[in-house]
């Protein structure tokens, strides 16, 4: 298995994409795993990934405002971990209309028991489609994670080799010819500031701390959302780097980015993933998130975990889902696409999109219990 990744910020999308797969450095690939912003047409990027790849098949989706790598960020970026692998070791399936059954059930009918699956949809999609995959597969880990656009305005992408949709769902089956296991990486820790939801209603809060929930988050962030607060409206952009976790009963935390406040008759917020009853929420310190914070914070727990199985990475406090794989049979170089290779690679193997706001997720815990605020996928 050879494997590499590539980044670029050029404007051109054929330039973009063609610089990104030269880097990558991999002659042949059979998947493509790749990230553009919304600064791009999806459209553009697709289209040009499956004519300069053909035959490879694509797993792509759009990101807010960069894509990710151990160097740290390129805004308005595209980027691609290539992937040759043997036949059988990894499968596509997607469907346009978001229809989770029918991706699931063309992911069957080409590989019948997949290891794992790693799964992309757009927002408000996620857990309809983990539901809707467990039927088809019960007992199969999913990982993933959301699309983006940088306004929550809906120019979020899923993409394939064939096709690019706004409401789309892209699945990649990993076959039994690879080796794969996870651990949770963690960009963010906890803080001392923490509230009760209630009220709920979905992913909408009506109070968190026994006050209307929009002045909680104005208690919290302060000027940067005065404006929203009093008219109502989007705060991705003050709240990107201020994620807030949900406790859940086994003591984990799962990240739910802000959305949107209410408007003057409204004091709720609303959050990017359900909000149970009752549920606590932890306000999370993300340090320099995405800037450089997120990407070294997976290349330094990567470099810690070299010399041990991935089952044994050390637990953080709030974390990132990364799975690692490698054919059995073959010789490998190591990639991932939120981590740097050992020193043997020739190059820094490693590309992520960053959802600044929109969650990453894992479909269900890590057997030591680490606490999950998203996740990323590794190949080895």
């Amino acid at each position: 298995m050879a494997s590499g990744s590539g980044v670029s910020a050029a404007v051109s999308a054929d330039t973009a994409v063609a610089e990104a797969i030269k880097s990558a450095g991999v002659a042949k690939p059979t998947i493509a795993f790749v990230a553009c912003t919304v600064a791009h047409e999806a459209a553009a990027i697709q289209a040009a990934f499956a004519k300069a790849l053909p035959g490879c098949s694509i797993h792509g989706l759009t990101s807010s405002g960069a894509v990710l790598a151990p160097g740290g960020a390129t805004p308005a970026g595209v980027g691609c971990l290539l992937i040759e692998a043997a036949d059988g070791a990894f499968t596509t399936a997607f469907d346009a209309a978001g229809d989770a059954t029918k991706a699931s059930e063309d992911l069957k009918a080409a590989m019948p028991s997949p290891q794992a699956i790693i799964l992309s949809t757009v927002p408000g999609s996620e857990e309809g489609a983990l539901e809707k995959i467990a039927v088809v597969f019960p007992g199969v880990k999913v990982f993933g994670g959301t699309a983006a656009d940088n306004d929550v305005s809906g120019k979020w992408n899923v993409w394939s080799s064939t096709a690019v949709s706004g409401t789309g769902v892209s699945l990649v089956g990993v076959g039994a010819a690879v080796k794969f296991g996870s651990t949770m990486l963690g960009p963010y820790t906890p803080t001392a500031k923490k509230a009760a939801a209630t009220e709920c209603e979905g992913r909408k809060v009506g109070k968190i701390g026994g006050m209307p929930a929009k002045d909680w988050v104005l208690e919290w962030i302060g000027d940067a959302v005065k404006k929203e607060h009093a008219e109502g409206g989007m705060i991705l952009g003050p709240t990107s780097t201020k994620p807030v976790c949900i406790t859940q009963p086994t003591g984990e935390l799962v990240s739910s980015h802000l959305a949107i406040l209410g408007g003057p008759d409204d004091g709720s917020a609303t959050f990017f993933t359900p909000v149970p009853e009752g549920a606590e929420l932890v306000v999370m310190d993300s340090a320099d998130g995405p800037a450089t914070g997120y990407a070294s914070t997976l290349v330094r727990k990567k470099r810690r975990a070299s010399s041990s199985t991935a089952a044994a990475w050390p637990s953080p406090s709030a974390t990132s889902s990364v799975t690692a794989s490698r054919a059995r049979s073959r010789p490998r170089r190591r990639a991932s696409p939120c981590s740097a290779p050992p020193a043997s690679a020739s190059r820094a193997s490693a590309v992520a999109s960053t959802s600044s706001g929109i969650s990453r997720w894992a479909s269900r815990s890590s057997p030591d219990s680490e606490r999950k605020c998203g996740s990323a996928h590794a190949v080895e």
